[in-house]
């Protein structure tokens, strides 16, 4: 019989976060449509190629993005951790092909030529002035600023986020955005003063409830979590992931009938 994995037997293994490994399973990358999730040797080994990714410079949001449009236009019964894959300008390739792959365009290089020889003459001179001092950035454009980044530059992201909250500390979207970067780059302790800062803002906020659910989860704190999910869910009955995941730890501590009722509302929430 094959060994099989769970989520967080996989986390341990691997070293990547538990929500980032359901988050691929909800992808479409590894493992199925069962609860509780199991994961072959396989799996593990695709895991693998997305975490050698993800350290080699491809943002953890797009490598998820680009992998699971790949693992779609797989034939059956082949895996991803069969591709001989490598990253080239921020993007995932596999090894030795000359198209890339999801769909990234590559940006061609085009030499410029160099000038007409001959006599070379200055240009006349022209009156310098002052250059016009640029207007200040608002806590929107940083904002704004912020989501460009975070698939490119996360880091970046993190701190364009920063400024803006400096600028306009009740921006709740924003750190609910920002306590996700520090979640993804397993930042929990962060991570979960963003989002309980966003619950105080907004305590009816079902995102950031159900986010330090997921925070919960990622530490081992299954009461917490199932907490957190439950009111998420009262906040807002159509978040889907709240249900699976609530789904995941009924399984885990042995109530098939709550396990069985979650993840059938997931099922109905996402046909």
């Amino acid at each position: 019989m094959w060994s099989s994995y769970s989520a967080r037997h996989a986390a341990q293994l691997i070293g990547l976060p538990e929500s980032a490994i359901r988050s691929c399973v909800r992808a479409g990358i590894i493992g199925g449509p069962d609860v509780p999730v199991r994961l072959s040797f396989r799996d593990l080994s695709a895991l693998r190629q997305l975490k050698s990714l993800v350290g080699a410079g491809v943002p953890l949001a797009r490598a998820r993005r680009e992998l699971s449009e790949i693992a779609r236009r797989l034939p059956s019964g082949t895996s991803l951790a069969e591709l001989p894959l490598e990253v080239r300008d921020g993007h995932i390739w596999i090894r030795g092909e000359s198209t890339p792959l999801a769909g990234q365009l590559p940006l061609p290089f085009t030499p410029v030529a160099p000038p007409p020889s001959g006599e070379l003459h200055d240009l006349p001179p022209r009156p310098v002035e002052p250059p016009a001092p640029a207007p200040a950035l608002t806590a929107d454009d940083w904002f704004e600023r912020a989501l460009v980044l975070e698939e490119s530059d996360p880091a970046a992201a993190v701190d364009a986020y920063r400024r803006s909250l400096r600028l306009r500390p009740d921006c709740v979207e924003a750190w609910i955005n920002l306590g996700r970067l520090h979640a993804e780059s397993a930042e929990p302790d962060a991570a979960t003063e963003c989002f309980s800062t966003a619950v105080k803002l907004d305590p009816a906020d079902a995102t950031a409830v159900y986010n330090l659910g997921v925070v919960a989860q990622d530490g081992g704190r299954e009461q917490d979590a199932i907490f957190l999910y439950g009111r998420a869910l009262e906040l807002d009955p159509a978040l889907a992931e709240a249900h699976y995941n609530l789904a995941t730890l009924f399984d885990q501590s042995g109530d098939s009938r709550a396990a069985i009722r979650h993840i059938n509302e997931y099922r109905k929430l996402t046909r």
